[in-house]
């Protein structure tokens, strides 16, 4: 069955992918971790066209790249652009803002701060900072949002980002967290249209409340991060992607969609990359 069939819900609601930290490469033969991230990425993007098609949206929350080349962003540009579904992407602490404005502009797949979809609008944040692995927020960015909140007061608002707002109870994930998150978490205090957050980085699924909100962590389309640990540790748990069913009340349906098996190479003990 169809998870997003129409003769089951609200013909009305938006139909939402989020697909996130695929790591490609300049190559489609590298590895990381023993995964070749190019073939584990179209895995899962099969995964959802047998499970969630046709998306209206789909999300891309960051980590498009591992090495930010223009070949492994050309290369996934191509991939999106035959889908023929919007395609919105957003920069991780691996990839490059400035070639994702350069590269992804077309029409059906593009880089850019707002979109307004029925009665929703989504945000994409840019939470990569230069040069670290954790993130932050442009106090500029936090405007501009608040902005357009503002002229939009009555649609319901998700926002989208790479990084995650809070501790995640994984010390050494959440040294990686946006370090700056509180006019951010202020926002979602003060406006009750904001109806959630979806954000990439910590390749575990993940739910949580913020100003009794809802926090959506996703997989990672090719290895994942062991939860709740210490230190650097890679799970064992097959790759995946979440869906979501926003409604024009601003309710939100989501749950997470995994391969069956993980990538055959995996290397379980690796103590990072």
């Amino acid at each position: 069955m169809t998870i997003f069939s129409d003769n089951l819900d609200n013909q009305t609601d938006i139909k939402l992918l989020q697909i996130s930290d695929m790591h490609l490469f300049d190559t489609i033969d590298k590895q990381l971790v023993g995964v070749n991230t190019e073939q584990s990425f179209l895995s899962v993007l099969q995964l959802a066209k047998d499970h969630c098609w046709p998306p209206d949206l789909i999300f891309l929350t960051g980590d498009l790249s591992q090495d930010g080349s223009d070949a492994s962003y050309e290369r996934l540009n191509e991939h999106l652009k035959a889908l023929n579904i919007p395609c919105y992407l957003l920069p991780g602490n691996h990839d490059t803002p400035d070639k994702l404005a350069d590269l992804f502009n077309h029409p059906s797949v593009s880089y850019q701060p707002f979109l307004h979809h029925g009665p929703w609008l989504f945000a994409f944040l840019n939470s990569e900072t230069p040069g670290e692995e954790g993130g932050s927020l442009d106090d500029a960015e936090v405007t501009a949002l608040e902005r357009e909140i503002k002229r939009h007061p009555t649609k319901n608002v998700l926002i989208c980002l790479h990084h995650q707002l809070q501790t995640i109870n994984s010390p050494w994930l959440d040294t990686m967290a946006v370090r700056n998150p509180d006019r951010l978490v202020n926002l979602l205090s003060d406006y009750p249209k904001i109806r959630g957050v979806i954000h990439g980085h910590i390749h575990q699924a993940f739910e949580s409340q913020i100003a009794d909100k809802p926090v959506y962590g996703v997989p990672s389309t090719c290895f994942q991060f062991k939860p709740l640990s210490k230190n650097f540790a890679i799970d064992t748990i097959p790759p995946g992607f979440r869906w979501l069913r926003l409604s024009s009340n601003g309710a939100i349906k989501t749950d997470i969609i995994r391969l069956q098996e993980s990538p055959v190479n995996l290397d379980k003990n690796s103590a990072g990359y």
